[in-house]
């Protein structure tokens, strides 16, 4: 026994030396943000503890050795601020306190030290650009209470005649119709670049820089490990407030025919962002500890990249890619290529991060089909960089359908869209009984998809071929190290076939997907020449009519034929067998886990020393 002790010590000094050397080689320690996997919640819909039919923060709490069991690192809450809820949190009254519908602060303090204690990270939203116009904030400026006075933004309306005075310009506001709604009370017009009920503050009032400064010390001081900075594109508006030029009907940037250039991107948002980077830096150098920063705008990334900073001041360490979230059936492969080189030619690898859907947007699921979740998942599991994952995605839940008189979104999608958002914002799917296992209410907040009944996470936890499984499986080759370190390259193997490869010391990992509608002969050698003329199925989708662990051909050899792709299916390939049910990686050149290689080594002892 005592040689047995000894020898599981020795291999496990051996192990850490092994991963270490790993990390080490690969150019150093990262940050944990850099290759984070963060799931997304959006608290409404993800699990009610109280019976009311609104998930809540102890909803969430109950439900962390799930969040645990799916591979998750960061957790991400969408707003849980005290708010009259016009825009469904977003819509702030009180930026240091918890809304009574998600709880108190003392379930937000339980659900951050049993977040840390299971070792996740916990990041919340931040929404700066405007407040709640029930808000005391808001009701004290329109009284012109100093020094709340010119918290807002505030103007005298323009003159039409002796008696009367229309709004100071033709600015639209992001959810359609005029971006100033008159005050009675304080005879003026405020500005709001979204919804009446969301005034927008006036970051050039110093007072409201270092105000929202405090709020970021607030929840630092409680421990959060992070934000994700809403709207950020919006902060500030042109100070001359003149006519804006008309734009083209439908482009970016153009409401109801109105560009908003003089809304959107002002040179100043870039300086805020910095300023509340060095907020969270004065908690690093208190402790050491990163803080993440992130940031959410809907553009291309060379803008998204001056988001960053740089060195000696340095803004957000990552500005979220989210255009992704518009990505559907109609795209082909070379423009899913454009939308990753744009990525990864703009911004520094440490900042990589991709998002496929969202709350403001159709779940791929709904915009492609249920079968093409697998290949969505092996894309964003499997780039470099950070991930963030929608919650319910990893089961590849469907948008549900609301019925106009069970809608709550007031606000739909904004711009010249017209379809709600709810459907992409339905309960989660927890087992199959009443309303999914969401609530004990007799109606959720929104309708459950009625595909709970096979779709739950109860019951995909008992099908080896779920997405859930499959979507463990990869979170497993995920933290590999040829997923971790390897580098990337790209292809486009025909009009709808996308493929990418990582590749790290002796292993290499292809992820291929079919985004068509048609079956699809694919001889891989034929553009990516430096891979094996065979390879391993390590995972797939259940469409692919492959078998994990089986040898195929990618290259044609004669009467040989290579590999043929269903429609929406998705394959990822390895230099290396896998173990079919996930557990254990027999890579030939990265190490194994260190329970794998343990185990193994332990079976070594056991079969020569004992027998």
């Amino acid at each position: 026994m005592e040689r047995l002790l000894y020898f599981v010590v020795c291999a496990n000094i051996w192990i850490g030396f092994s991963e270490s050397h790993q990390i080490l080689s690969s150019g150093g320690m990262k940050e944990w943000w850099e290759s984070t996997l963060i799931y997304q919640i959006y608290p409404r819909s993800f699990k009610d503890s109280n019976g009311d039919g609104y998930g809540d923060l102890n909803g969430i709490l109950e439900r962390l050795d799930y969040v645990k069991e799916i591979g998750v690192d960061t957790i991400w809450i969408q707003p849980f601020y005290k708010s009259p809820m016009a825009d469904m949190g977003y819509d702030v009254a009180d930026y240091r306190a918890v809304d009574p519908m998600f709880g108190t602060m003392d379930d937000f303090k339980r659900l951050l030290k049993n977040s840390h204690e299971k070792g996740m990270k916990v990041i919340v939203d931040f929404v700066p650009n405007h407040s709640s116009d029930q808000g005391e904030w808001f009701k004290l400026s329109e009284q012109r209470i100093e020094p709340f006075t010119d918290f807002y933004v505030w103007k005298d309306g323009k003159r039409i005649n002796e008696t009367h005075t229309t709004h100071p310009n033709n600015w639209r506001s992001v959810f359609r119709g005029p971006a100033w709604t008159w005050s009675e009370k304080r005879k003026q017009y405020y500005f709001h670049q979204f919804a009446p009920q969301q005034p927008d503050l006036n970051y050039y009032n110093p007072r409201v820089r270092r105000e929202m400064e405090d709020v970021l010390r607030y929840w630092l001081d409680l421990g959060v490990d992070g934000f994700r900075v809403d709207a950020v594109n919006h902060l500030l508006e042109a100070e001359h407030y003149a006519d804006a030029p008309a734009g083209i009907k439908g482009g970016l940037g153009v409401i109801e025919g109105v560009s908003m250039v003089y809304m959107m991107r002002q040179p100043g948002n870039l300086q805020l962002i910095k300023s509340w980077r060095a907020v969270l830096d004065e908690y690093v150098k208190k402790d050491g500890q990163a803080r993440l920063l992130s940031t959410e705008a809907y553009d291309m990334p060379k803008i998204l990249s001056l988001q960053l900073g740089n060195a000696t001041n340095p803004g957000a360490q990552i500005p979220f890619f989210v255009r992704m979230a518009w990505l559907d059936y109609d795209t082909t492969a070379s423009q899913l290529n454009s939308y990753i080189h744009e990525m990864i030619e703009s911004f520094p690898a440490r900042s990589f991060n991709w998002a496929r859907d969202n709350h403001d947007n159709p779940r791929v699921s709904t915009r492609y089909y249920p079968e093409s979740v697998e290949a969505w998942n092996m894309l964003l599991l499997l780039m470099p960089g950070a991930t963030c994952i929608y919650y319910g995605s990893e089961l590849g839940m469907e948008d549900a359908h609301v019925r106009a008189n069970q809608r709550k979104d007031l606000q739909n999608a904004g711009g010249d869209r017209t379809e709600t958002r709810d459907g992409c914002r339905s309960p989660m799917l927890w087992d199959n009984t009443r309303n999914a296992g969401f609530t004990t209410a007799k109606n959720p907040w929104l309708p459950v998809h009625p595909n709970y009944w096979r779709t739950n996470v109860e019951a995909q936890r008992q099908d080896p071929n779920s997405h859930l499984n499959i979507y463990k499986r990869l979170v497993e080759l995920r933290r590999m190290p040829v997923i971790r370190h390897g580098d990337l390259r790209t292809y486009v193997l025909e009009e709808m076939v996308f493929m990418f490869t990582r590749s790290f010391k002796s292993d290499t990992v292809a992820v291929l997907m079919n985004l068509g509608s048609e079956t699809e002969k694919i001889c891989v050698q034929d553009s990516a020449s430096l891979l094996p003329d065979t390879m391993f199925v390590h995972t797939r989708s259940p469409n692919s009519g492959m078998n994990v662990g089986e040898e195929v051909k990618i290259r044609d050899a004669g009467k040989t034929e290579c590999i043929y792709m269903r429609p929406q299916s998705g394959l990822v390939l390895s230099t290396f067998l896998s173990d079919p049910m996930g557990s254990i990686s027999l890579s030939s050149g990265a190490p194994l886990s260190s329970w794998s290689f343990a185990v193994l080594l332990l079976s070594i002892y056991l079969k020569i020393f004992i027998s």
